[in-house]
């Protein structure tokens, strides 16, 4: 008869708790006796054992979405490109948050006692790595690289030292995500550097971004929010997920039974301060409204916690403006009031949405007035840098020009002064 499959899975590097694969292909997981704090939101410190579904969220959550990357990787690894467990089994050694899910022998390495071991690339070799991405998701199999990020874009997670691109071992986590030119799309990179930009200029907690170059590649280089340096030598993980794994949601998307606003601010009710992380969460929506960023949905927003199990709203990420490309939906991931359409919510369905989520309308409105005054000007002024470097393009004019109009319509709807 055959046995079921295991692996460990561990909190900074120590064991938390065991995931199985049934024989029938299920998913199960069950904590420790020793575990002290729980993993998700969605799976609470508790002696029973968690079913398939509940397991394939969560863990299911850890891997890449995209088609094309699952069955590199099961192609490189000999996995089932449908299997959660097989591909975990295959990559899992380094994933979001302070996650990894390794065989059951594998002897016990704490988070912070291992010294950095990483190898700098030089530009031609990143350039190459950066090309290959498509046949080699999250630079799969380079150095031994079995790492996992999710989400749907091509990316990678490396080491940044002594400010160069950087490799590590399996025993060396990473501390930064680098994100290619999305190819159908004009000028990602500068997009998504000028939002994530613009959001901290008004003082919206987002990860730090670079624009970079390797021989003909441009990419957005990411500070980990999950990751911080004990000292020069050592790299600690800090746990996090994102809401769909807090909330057991399969979907991302609300429209498809994915989680809405409401969902998102009740999650925060927890949050070791509510209410800052909610008037935080509060900013996000008001900025992703008025930047044209139609694909916030839930696996954009996280949690990050302490090793109390305590925590508090993650910076924000995956910020870009993608009402400016004509082949993407202009329909919101989540529908403010009453309505999915940026042009056709009104301040009655910003004043729904305050009532569902028992937030104060006169704060949200108080950030509409500010963020839609300031942000232009901001825009304006980062632009203005940008084109005086290597990476200026005539996109970004367009940008500003796209966010300059939402923000006068914005601006008439709630009729405020000019």
């Amino acid at each position: 008869m055959k046995k079921n499959k295991s692996l460990s899975v561990r909190l900074r590097g120590i064991p938390l708790g065991i995931l199985e694969q049934t024989q029938d292909g299920k998913l199960r997981f069950e904590y420790l006796d020793s575990a002290q704090v729980p993993i998700s939101q969605s799976l609470p410190l508790s002696r029973k054992r968690y079913g398939n579904v509940l397991c394939e969220t969560y863990f299911g959550g850890l891997l890449p979405e995209s088609v094309n990357a699952r069955q590199a990787i099961a192609a490189k690894y000999g996995a089932n490109p449908n299997n959660t467990f097989s591909l975990l089994a295959s990559i899992g050694h380094d994933c979001a948050g302070a996650v990894s899910l390794v065989p059951i022998n594998t002897p016990v390495v704490p988070d912070g006692s291992n010294t950095l071991k990483i190898v700098q690339l030089s530009d031609s070799d990143l350039e190459k790595h950066i090309i290959d991405l498509p046949q080699k998701p999250l630079f799969m199999g380079v150095r031994g690289l079995r790492l996992s990020l999710a989400g749907v874009q091509e990316k990678a997670a490396v080491c940044v030292r002594d400010n160069k691109i950087c490799l590590p071992t399996n025993e060396t986590p990473t501390t930064h995500i680098l994100k290619p030119a999305i190819k159908r799309f004009d000028s990602t990179v500068q997009n998504e550097y000028l939002c994530m930009k613009a959001a901290s200029k008004l003082g919206i907690p987002v990860p730090d971004v670079d624009i970079r170059k390797a021989g003909s590649q441009q990419y957005l280089l990411i500070e980990r929010f999950d990751r911080r340096f004990l000292n020069n030598n050592h790299i600690v993980r800090i746990h996090q997920e994102d809401f769909c794994q807090a909330l057991g949601a399969q979907q991302k998307y609300e429209r498809f039974e994915g989680p809405g606003l409401k969902s998102c601010f009740d999650l925060l009710l927890r949050s070791t301060i509510p209410a800052i992380d909610r008037n935080r969460l509060i900013e996000i929506v008001v900025f992703n409204f008025i930047i044209g960023n139609a694909d916030a949905h839930a696996k954009n927003f996280a949690l990050l916690y302490d090793e109390l199990g305590n925590f508090r709203i993650a910076p924000f990420y995956d910020i870009l403006c993608t009402q400016i490309y004509e082949d993407l939906t202009h329909d919101m991931s989540m529908k403010i009031g009453n309505q999915y359409k940026f042009n056709k919510v009104t301040v009655e369905d910003w004043q729904l949405f305050c009532q569902r989520a028992e937030l104060s309308f006169p704060i949200l409105r108080r950030m509409v007035e500010n963020q839609s005054r300031n942000l232009p000007i901001i825009l304006r002024q980062l632009d203005d840098i940008l084109k005086k470097t290597e990476f200026k393009t005539a996109f970004t004019s367009r940008l500003c020009k796209q966010v300059e109009k939402n923000c006068q319509a914005l601006r008439q709807r709630f009729k405020f002064e000019k």
